[in-house]
């Protein structure tokens, strides 16, 4: 039994760290945050986003985040116009209400350098490639 637990773990880690499975690279001017929930129930939940010092980006407010942009392979993302981040600076909060993720940390990534980030539910890691954040989940698996 444990021989076949060890197997189907080591199919699960692999076709989750096989090519693919992402989005294209977000459009031109965009920036993308991909989500992954390990209940893959994404109702509700949503991004609180800011620009430097503490000013939401227009039509945001904590009562009404930004509401995903799409699906993909990984779970949800949203795109925000790059240009509305001071200096490149793109702050973030995925949250459903008062539930936050990431350890309710206020988080931020600089949009100069990473046009795209994945987020893993539970994981206060930002990863800066979709195998990088395959590779977390797989060593920390959903429980």
């Amino acid at each position: 039994m444990k021989k076949a637990n060890f197997v189907l773990q080591a199919l699960i880690a692999a076709a989750m760290l096989a090519p693919g499975g992402g989005s294209p690279a977000p459009p031109e001017g965009k920036v993308q945050i991909n989500y992954n929930r390990c209940d893959a129930n994404y109702d509700g939940w949503g991004v609180h986003l800011w620009k430097d010092p503490g000013i939401p980006l227009p039509g945001v407010e904590w009562q009404n985040p930004m509401m995903p942009t799409g699906k993909n392979d990984f779970g949800i993302f949203f795109q925000a116009d790059f240009k509305e981040f001071s200096k490149g600076k793109v702050n973030y909060i995925v949250h459903k209400g008062d539930s936050k993720d990431q350890g309710g940390r206020d988080m931020s990534f600089d949009g100069n350098t990473v046009k795209e980030i994945w987020v893993n539910n539970g994981d206060r890691k930002i990863y800066t490639s979709l195998e990088d954040a395959q590779k977390a989940r797989a060593e920390n698996p959903c429980k």
